[in-house]
């Protein structure tokens, strides 16, 4: 199975958890990327986004994305915010942080029915 540009060619309900580390900030396609690992997570899975920051006057790309914007695109999506730590170790004098978002459980009563 092989990653692309804004898949993550992971098959549908395979997860229990997906971590990103150092990796979201150079999505090109957050959106497509971010639904591709909706449907790859099982239901109450959790993703975990490890990142960095840009520098001061840089926006999102090879130098980091501000977390604010990883947390507004993934519950854009559908996931649940379950914690952030803005103090998360391994980067240096930069700052590093990690996002950990749940996907939610069908509600009660709801009966899933393939397409």
């Amino acid at each position: 199975m092989e990653a692309k540009a804004s898949e993550s060619g992971l098959p549908e309900d395979c997860c229990n958890a997906i971590v990103l580390r150092r990796v979201y900030h150079h999505l090109s396609d957050a959106a497509a990327t971010n639904a591709s690992l909706f449907r790859a997570l099982r239901p109450g899975g959790l993703l975990a986004v490890i990142d960095f920051p840009p520098p001061p006057l840089f926006g999102r790309g090879s130098l980091g994305v501000p977390v604010q914007e990883v947390v507004d695109e993934l519950t854009a999506r559908g996931f649940h915010m379950v914690r952030l730590s803005t103090d998360w170790p391994g980067r240096g004098p930069l700052g590093t942080y990690c996002v950990l978002l749940r996907k939610p459980l069908p509600h009660a009563g709801m009966i899933a029915t393939p397409v």
